[in-house]
């Protein structure tokens, strides 16, 4: 999984975008950035992980916006305020979903909309960071498979016991649900066919040409049975 903060893209690294995503129009400057930062992010995780340069990785959308790599690795990105983040798989599928935890959001009428019974009743018992928890996660395996919000985040349902994520889908399954924090955010990532002792953290740092190791991410609950003595 690579990451960074949204950043003013050198000429450089602009180069390595097509003329489709440089020109790509948004209602926002901020949200232009951020799908910049992404897309150059992705494009340079993608020349480390096939040898490949960044600006020949050929990438598309599925019909529902899932994003594809040509004759390539499972990708998925995602973005919340200033940060970005995507992750890479060489097998199976992989959807990513970073979310900054508001205070001041009202979430009741979300929380009926998407969450079964047993998830709003574990909600409503703690903090509103809880939504959030689930949110990430629901979003990220949803992603993974391709599938829209609406009735995709029903097929998975779970509550966060750390370390445990205690998951259950109507639909297609899942090797791993892992479920991370740094500072105000929660990350969730889900796979089909990788295990998160895979899962590898790299920081893109401005100004870089590579990626530095990275351990701002601290895991907070997981499927994962051997990860979990590592959970905070």
């Amino acid at each position: 999984m690579g990451y960074t903060e949204l950043r003013d893209l050198t000429r450089a690294e602009l180069a390595w975008l097509p003329d489709e995503e440089r020109s790509r129009e948004f209602g926002s400057e901020n949200r232009r950035r951020q799908y910049q930062c992404g897309r150059a992010l992705l494009r340079q995780m993608l020349e480390v992980w096939t040898g490949t340069p960044a600006a020949r990785q050929e990438l598309t959308v599925e019909e529902g916006g899932k994003p594809i790599c040509v004759d390539g690795p499972a990708i998925s990105i995602t973005h919340a305020g200033q940060r970005v983040a995507c992750s890479v798989a060489s097998k199976g599928l992989v959807g990513i979903d970073l979310e900054r935890i508001d205070e001041r959001r009202e979430l009741k009428q979300i929380t009926k909309r998407f969450f079964s019974d047993e998830e709003r009743s574990w909600i409503e018992a703690g903090p509103k960071s809880r939504f959030y928890m689930l949110w990430v996660l629901k979003e990220a395996f949803v992603k993974a498979h391709g599938q829209s919000i609406f009735g995709g985040l029903e097929k998975l349902r779970c509550v966060v016991e750390p370390p445990d994520i205690h998951a259950q889908t109507t639909d297609a399954g899942f090797s791993d649900l892992s479920l991370y924090r740094r500072d105000d955010m929660y990350l969730a990532l889900a796979t089909t066919e990788t295990a998160h002792n895979d899962v590898d953290f790299r920081h893109w740092a401005p100004g870089s040409t590579g990626f530095e190791g990275g351990d701002e991410y601290t895991l907070v609950a997981t499927t994962n049975d051997d990860a979990k003595k590592r959970a905070a």
